[in-house]
């Protein structure tokens, strides 16, 4: 039997240029991006990316237009098949992120370890893998909420002084770490990934919505995959259309729609409730900020990776 050869094409462009390419290519190709130094890659089979050049190069051309960024290089390789099977998988090995998560593709074995929580995500159709800056920054923040959680309950939790006058927690006494954050919205779910995160750690109710209805498949597909499903609600939507309030609300989108949504994702929040923003670069953190300032919320903190910036807001 013949075999098939793969066409790797590595585009070379700023960060947000690759960004906003890597939903393009998820959505018109069907395939997984990698984030590389400088850029982004992807593989097409051979006689596929023969019918598709002319439309990724418009791709390319259309985004380089809208960015104005000065310089988009875009190179071809050809790949035999076995070669491109191992080179693929090599680039998604277990990641460890923050204190407690380990991001895993189902094809590595992950030994049993007690402190961390596994995520299992196979590169697909839909952004977020935990590789890129992002995907890490929002986890992070998860850990920070369940940890400021954790400690607002064992201080209110805390016993009387004893006779002795030490005080301290009843021995064996059991906490729930997420009484406060136990409702949780994620917009623009994309895989699951942060949806998927927030479970692990114990957050009781997880909403996730995205308006493209492949990644609502795919995250339903990795909730299923880890062991979820009664614990995680996806579906399309926009924020307009989710009932209710939330304890936290996250979203690692892009910094236009974040803004252009400010007013809605804001009015999601309950009373002290927190919101994590990613998705951002780090010259766009002020614009973004002003904008949820104005809609009654106030920064907290940032947290930043790369070219990437995390806003932490509490209303």
């Amino acid at each position: 039997m013949a075999t098939n050869s793969w066409t790797r094409i590595d585009i070379t462009c700023g960060a947000e240029t690759a960004d906003i390419l890597a939903v393009e290519f998820a959505e018109v190709f069907g395939v997984s991006v990698e984030f590389i130094s400088g850029g982004i890659r992807i593989y097409l089979d051979s006689a596929h990316f023969a019918e598709q050049e002319e439309r990724l190069r418009q791709i390319v051309r259309s985004t380089s237009a809208r960015s104005q960024e000065a310089r988009i290089e875009l190179a071809l390789s050809l790949i035999a098949d076995e070669d491109w099977s191992q080179t693929w998988k090599a680039h998604f090995k277990p990641l460890q992120v923050g204190r407690r998560f380990l991001v895993s593709p189902t094809w590595e074995a992950v030994p049993a370890d007690p402190d961390r929580l596994v995520i299992r995500i196979d590169p697909g159709r839909a952004f977020g893998t935990g590789h890129h800056e992002t995907t890490r920054l929002c986890l992070e923040w998860l850990e920070d909420c369940l940890e400021l959680d954790f400690n607002a309950v064992r201080d209110s939790d805390r016993l009387p002084a004893s006779k002795s006058g030490t005080s301290g927690a009843a021995e064996g006494l059991s906490y729930n770490p997420c009484r406060r954050s136990h409702r949780l919205l994620d917009v623009g779910t994309g895989s699951g990934i942060l949806a998927i995160g927030a479970a692990l750690l114990g957050f009781r109710k997880v909403v996730g919505i995205d308006y493209d209805p492949e990644a609502i498949e795919v995250a339903e597909e990795n909730i299923v995959l880890n062991g979820l499903s009664g614990k995680i609600k996806v579906f399309r939507a926009i924020p307009e259309e989710v009932k209710g309030s939330f304890d936290v609300v996250i979203s690692n989108i892009h910094s236009m729609p974040l803004i252009r949504m400010s007013e809605t994702i804001a009015s999601k929040l309950s009373d002290d409730g927190r919101l994590g923003l990613s998705g951002i670069l780090v010259e766009q953190a002020d614009e973004v900020c002003a904008e949820y300032e104005k809609r009654g919320l106030r920064l907290t903190g940032t947290k930043t990776a790369g070219e990437w910036v995390l806003l932490a807001f509490t209303k």
